[in-house]
């Protein structure tokens, strides 16, 4: 008899551990990129068995025909399976070495590159190899690089004082192309798709999102059953600023019961954070504050409250960040620091007042007082200029000096130049030189381009303090530099180089100098398939080409690049840098490459129509991961997976 009931036991117990993993596999993928567009040499699509699980990339095939469950576990997980410590404070370390040992720095890939959302990978701590200034250049690029037209998709005619609007069929066209993309048994597909059409503006009125996109997504979520596609879509309708969707939203948001698991709950609180114009919405996030609640609700309802500039939250958000109970702080520091984010969003006086609470002298956890930093530094007020220099010279985390740096060179305060210089000479750590080259870039200050020039110049600099520097140039729009990085671009050894080479190439676009056309022309018509070491520059080149007047040329060599079939590297990073520079003529190569048998091919179509619907300037993404702590959370690993440039 205690045979059988010990059986009994032990199926029971995989049972659930089953049941577990298929939750995980369907809905939490870990921080790892989206699939490469690079496929090995020898590739031939293989058919997996199973979907992916946590700790392994996603699938480069479809899943299995059968999907998950619609009803979660009744025990869904809070935690990914393993979140790696923060990095420690430390001093400096040698390129190509980490905490943890030998670390390699990841290879370049597809899009604008380096991209780097996160010092902390996965299962990998990057620290020592990438570095915190790329973490920030990466998660807010698209404020300082102007290079997008939105493409025209209705063609208005007025003729005696009435107006005609006529909309080209390609619109409608590249919205089926993405309706069917979300229907797709291919996740990561699907996933892509909902994005794509939450981000696609009217065609009429760019102004406003597309209500065509909306009601695919609508109907899409009465029918999908996979949890991660599910969860990108309701993220989807958050994005569209769908009012009619808002109820449900919030329903999800403040759902406790068992229905509905923590990470759909946070998809939810982030989507609501682009739903404006309602008052019970923000109420519901507060009261999510004011319960005892999973700490990553808890910093997603953070998040949105600081998204929707909610005025009446300062208070709750204040305690948030600072209340105490006997010496011991109340909220985890994942809650406290979103606060501090949602406090400087939100910019009021008496949120700066909150902020100021909380100093280098009384709060411990360093990344506490990095969001702080940021925090003050968002609200754009002369006020927390005091703060910040006290941070500055006074943290003992050099990563929080360095924050304090960008922040206050945000503040537009001219008088804040020689501070930041200073902190630069006296500084010891190569965790903070990039920030405060960048910082210096950020201060608009004409003397701080002779100071980054003697850097990049120098042979004793290491190459990512150099890379920092030719950024920071970039800012300042230094034309006294070109000759520099145009003499380092022209050694055929830099140009393998793959640290600090893709930031010369965006420097020279972001300067806007002429002359600095030609030397990246050479390299662009040389970036194919016969040069596969080139095309880890690819989207660098086209965008910074065309922030040089020379679009045009760009554009007709990715239709050539992107209607090729013999590579299929090089067909897909054309792609990606067509959805950021396509009009609405070269747009129809989406659709016969929405029908490629590959789902590389398909995975970059399905984003860049997303890039190419998407006219703004800021990708609304950049809403929950602009000026963003560093703090593992399973919806972070989520969003950070979402393709940008």
């Amino acid at each position: 008899m205690k045979v059988l009931l010990w059986c009994l036991v032990l199926i029971t117990v995989l049972f659930l551990i089953i049941n577990e993993t298929n939750y995980l596999e369907s809905c939490c993928p870990r921080r790892r990129p989206p699939p490469p567009a690079r496929p090995p040499d020898d590739y031939k699509p293989p058919t997996p068995d199973k979907p992916p699980t946590p700790d392994t990339p996603p699938p480069t095939t479809p899943p299995p025909a059968t999907p998950p469950p619609a009803t979660p576990p009744s025990t869904p997980p809070s935690t990914p399976p393993s979140t790696p410590p923060p990095p420690p404070d430390r001093g400096s370390a040698e390129e190509g070495t980490g905490a943890g040992g030998t670390v390699s720095r990841p290879a370049l890939d597809i899009g604008l590159q380096p991209l780097f959302r996160s010092i902390r990978e996965g299962t990998s701590l990057l620290s020592g190899v990438v570095e915190p200034w790329e973490v920030w250049w990466s998660n807010n690029r698209d404020r300082y690089l102007h290079f997008r037209e939105p493409a025209q998709w209705a063609k208005v005619i007025e003729e005696a004082g009435s107006k005609s609007v006529t909309l080209y069929h390609i619109y409608e066209d590249l919205l089926k192309v993405l309706s069917d993309g979300l229907a797709n048994n291919d996740h990561f597909i699907a996933f892509r798709a909902a994005i794509a059409l939450g981000k696609a503006q009217d065609a009429i009125n760019p102004s406003s999102s597309s209500q065509k996109a909306i009601e695919i997504l609508k109907e899409a979520n009465k029918t999908e059953s996979r949890y991660f596609v599910r969860n990108n879509i309701l993220l989807a309708l958050g994005l569209a600023n769908d009012t009619s969707s808002l109820e449900y939203i919030k329903d999800i948001v403040t759902n406790k019961s068992k229905k509905e698991t923590p990470l759909r709950r946070c998809y939810a609180a982030l989507a609501s954070g682009y739903l404006t114009g309602n008052s019970e919405l923000p109420k519901a996030l507060r009261e999510i504050l004011n319960s005892n609640e999973d700490a990553e609700v808890k910093s997603s309802a953070c998040l949105a409250l600081g998204n929707l500039r909610d005025s009446a939250s300062v208070t709750i958000l204040g305690q948030a960040l600072n209340a105490s109970d006997g010496g011991k702080k109340r909220e985890k520091s994942s809650v406290r620091a979103y606060a501090a984010l949602a406090l400087g969003r939100i910019g009021t006086d008496q949120a700066l007042q909150e902020l100021k609470k909380c100093t280098s002298m009384t709060e411990k956890e360093s990344d506490v007082r990095a969001a702080v930093v940021i925090g003050l530094g968002m609200t754009a007020l002369k006020e927390a200029r005091e703060p910040l220099i006290v941070f500055l010279q006074q943290d003992k985390n050099q990563i929080v000096r360095g924050l304090s740096a960008i922040s206050l060179a945000q503040l537009n305060d001219s008088s804040t130049y020689e501070v930041i210089l200073e902190a630069l000479q006296k500084n010891k750590f190569q965790d903070a030189d990039g920030l405060f080259a960048l910082a210096l870039g950020l201060s608009g200050n004409e003397k701080a381009a002779l100071e980054l020039r003697k850097i990049l110049d120098s042979k004793k600099s290491r190459l990512l303090q150099k890379a920092a520097c030719a950024i920071g140039l970039g800012l300042l729009k230094d034309k006294e530099s070109v000759p520099i990085i145009s003499n380092l671009l022209k050694d055929e050894k830099q140009l393998n180089d793959v640290v600090l080479t893709p930031y010369l190439i965006l420097s020279l676009g972001m300067i806007q100098d002429p002359n600095a056309a030609e030397i990246l022309q050479k390299i662009w018509e040389r970036a194919d398939s016969r040069n596969a070491q080139l095309l880890a520059y690819h989207t660098n080149l086209a965008v910074s080409l065309t922030m040089l007047g020379k679009k045009e040329v760009v554009l007709a060599r990715l239709v050539q690049q992107a209607a090729q079939r013999g590579n299929l590297r090089l067909k897909a990073y054309a792609l990606h840098s067509l959805g950021l520079l396509a009009d609405r003529e070269t747009s129809s190569v989406f659709l016969e490459t929405a029908k490629d048998a590959d789902n590389y091919i398909c995975y970059v179509t399905m984003s860049g129509i997303g890039f190419l619907l998407d006219g703004q300037q800021l990708n609304p993404v950049n809403k929950i991961t602009a000026n963003n702590v560093d703090i593992p959370m399973i919806i972070m690993d989520h969003i950070f997976g979402i393709p940008v440039w």
